[in-house]
């Protein structure tokens, strides 16, 4: 009797022991940063399926694709962190620019055909659309995709638009002044003195202005007297830039005068990269990228001597459409702590919207 008192004694405290160190390991798991680890979509989405990571935040398609699989569930969209946030926008190389003597008629030009074709996809998303599957098949090469549920479901969280976003522009620079992400030495070079006056030097709006004035014009009769040829850079599956896409694919560039070809280098990863090694390495003429690295790279990265990665902002592209993904057991931001979340990289609009969410929930974010 004895032996079996001592034997269930020992089995208490074992448990006991037990317990307290879970209590111990949970509570040293609540005080530890989540750790955010750069990775493409594609890594996303396998990674997630395989159990290696938490969770991601990235733009669609991958959040829609890792959904529909089962792998995991969204927790959070983008546009619950920040209603209406700009996203993606048509930036063009500064030097392209002043040395092309009709810049600003193709860039208006451009600005049209982002208008008429963020009008198609407007217009074609529902699912009783005429357009429709034309649309989704668009959005199923664009995105890299073979589930058409996957590419239906990929539109639903995303705003096209064409419209600038100088309001918008500001805040985003005011955040990541708060978090850091500018060199501030290299902002004190700049000679901007507050985040209105950069993203008013930033942003054109005199080129969707004309857009608009033109809408309904036959995209042929305000062709280029003479065709020119741009250089175009974009991002890897992106279906926030589907508007570019469509409109290459439609025909819609070659009635305004305007040969597209893919410059090298592209689909880019993500925004740094475009900025880095397309507008600065000088083999993007025009281009579309996220908001943020058009920003925070026109400062990090420049040589003010050479305005060497110097662009504008002429039109929109859309707003919202980024989405953290968890994994199913996940039920909340912060169940994230302590574990690994791939993001696309420093300085991508994700990035960002990661960072305020963390910092709305009193949570730290390593690398």
């Amino acid at each position: 009797m004895k032996i079996l008192l001592k034997i269930l004694l020992f089995v208490i405290l074992s448990l006991f022991i037990a317990g307290c160190l879970g209590i111990g390991e949970k509570t040293q798991d609540a005080s530890r940063p989540i750790n955010l680890v750069k990775m493409s979509g594609q890594d996303m989405v396998q990674r997630l399926g395989a159990g290696e990571i938490a969770g991601f935040i990235m733009w669609e398609p991958y959040p829609a694709i890792a959904t529909t699989k089962g792998y995991g569930k969204n927790l959070l969209f983008s546009g619950k962190i920040w209603e209406g946030h700009p996203c993606c926008v048509v930036a063009y190389d500064y030097n392209w620019y002043i040395n092309t003597k009709n810049a600003d008629e193709i860039l208006r030009r451009m600005a049209l055909v982002q208008l008429k074709s963020v009008e198609y996809i407007n217009n074609a998303k529902p699912t009783n659309s005429p357009e429709h599957e034309a649309l989704i098949n668009y959005t199923l090469e664009f995105g890299g995709m073979t589930d058409r549920a996957a590419a239906n479901l990929s539109l639903q969280d995303v705003d096209f638009v064409y419209n600038t976003n100088v309001p918008g522009a500001t805040t985003f620079i005011k955040k990541i002044q708060d978090f850091g992400i500018f060199d501030t030495g290299k902002w004190i070079q700049s000679g901007y003195f507050n985040a209105s006056d950069y993203a008013n030097s930033l942003i054109t709006e005199n080129y969707v202005d004309w857009a608009v004035m033109n809408k309904d014009a036959n995209l042929k009769s305000v062709s280029l007297r003479e065709p020119v040829t741009i250089r175009y850079g974009y991002l890897v599956n992106d279906i926030h830039e589907l508007p570019f896409y469509v409109a290459w694919k439609k025909g819609y560039y070659n009635d305004v005068g305007i040969n597209i070809t893919i410059a090298e280098g592209a689909p880019f990863q993500n925004g740094a990269f475009e900025m880095q090694k397309g507008f600065k390495a000088d083999t993007v003429d025009v281009g579309s990228l996220g908001i943020p690295p058009v920003i925070i790279h026109r400062i990090n990265s420049n040589d003010f001597t050479k305005d060497d990665a110097r662009v504008g902002v002429i039109a929109g592209m859309n707003n919202e459409g980024s989405v953290i993904v968890v994994a199913n057991n996940i039920t909340s931001f912060k169940d994230l702590r302590g574990k690994t979340v791939g993001y696309p990289g420093p300085g991508t609009i994700q990035h960002v919207l990661f960072l305020m969410q963390a910092d709305k929930e009193g949570l730290k974010v390593s690398y």
